[in-house]
């Protein structure tokens, strides 16, 4: 167990590694896997999210650090640590500015507190335990357990300076959002070392657990590839299109082929092809040319 983990420290922190130098930035990485949980017309299937802290910036003279998608490079918002607590404000596009501070985390709360109780549109949580854990750095870290009042089979924690395991800014997440997305936190890094990665999914990486999620029988050919790569699909599933992203996130190719798909435009190095269709599928390419 413990080499598994070694191995899996070192291919994730070169994996952020590759990630974080292209923004110039070394900072904190929320590996995050989103699931489609609503039926069609939406996609059915399982994707990948990353977000990561960029630099500081000030709200009413108050210190913030930015947060980012890694996959598309959009601002998603701020936040602020205030002793034991954490401010989170929202980035409106449509304003171009902040949101109100919004408090996202509580770590003084004890057993019988609850949280996210001042909002009808909320979900009130109570707090169920509060232990600790160790990271993969050894530091010994606060965590709360909770229960939602609505329904105590659904649960939550949270780990101090990681957040939740549902992802930093999807704490509280009682139902689907969105186009019918859940959370997940896959793992978290500072910097390039992995600090921690969530029992429940022992990875870092979508390709590693989308076998026990997805049940589509869809992989790419060959991989690693040089001049053309085919979509397998053992099931005959419909596909609608494919895209290639780059490691920051940038669409590099998008076509409605799913075989002899030319990839001669493309540079040696790592590549996400997302496959769209009944399903909605992360594979990871390589090109050595």
């Amino acid at each position: 167990m413990a080499t598994r983990l070694q191995n899996l420290k070192k291919m994730a922190a070169l994996t952020v590694a590759l990630l974080t130098v292209s923004f110039g930035v070394k900072g904190q990485t929320w590996y995050i896997l989103g699931e489609y949980v609503w039926s069609p017309p939406n996609p059915q299937g399982t994707f990948q999210v990353y977000h990561y802290q960029g630099e500081t910036t000030y709200i009413e003279g108050l210190e913030y650090h930015t947060l980012y998608s890694q996959l598309d490079r959009s601002l998603i918002g701020a936040y602020r640590n205030d002793g034991s607590e954490v401010y989170y404000r929202s980035w409106n596009s449509a304003t171009s500015s902040y949101d109100d501070d919004k408090l996202l985390y509580d770590y003084n709360l004890e057993v019988g507190d609850y949280f996210n109780d001042a909002d009808e549109q909320d979900h009130p949580m109570e707090v169920t335990e509060v232990s600790t854990i160790t990271d993969l750095n050894g530091v010994t870290r606060k965590k709360i357990s909770f229960e939602f009042v609505d329904d105590p089979s659904k649960t939550e924690y949270w780990i101090e300076g990681i957040g939740s395991n549902k992802g930093f800014i999807y704490m509280g997440q009682f139902d689907a959002i969105g186009q019918g997305e859940m959370y997940h936190l896959l793992c978290y890094h500072e910097g390039e070392n992995l600090i921690f990665v969530n029992p429940d999914y022992n990875t870092c990486d979508i390709d590693e657990i989308e076998e026990n999620i997805v049940k589509a029988d869809i992989s790419i050919y060959p991989n690693p590839a040089k001049d053309v790569i085919k979509i397998l699909n053992d099931n005959s599933l419909h596909i609608s299109f494919v895209e290639i992203f780059d490691l920051t996130g940038r669409t590099v190719l998008r076509t409605e082929k799913a075989n002899d798909i030319d990839i001669t435009s493309l540079s040696d190095g790592q590549y996400f092809v997302k496959i769209i269709g009944e399903t909605t599928i992360v594979k990871k390419l390589f090109i050595s040319k």
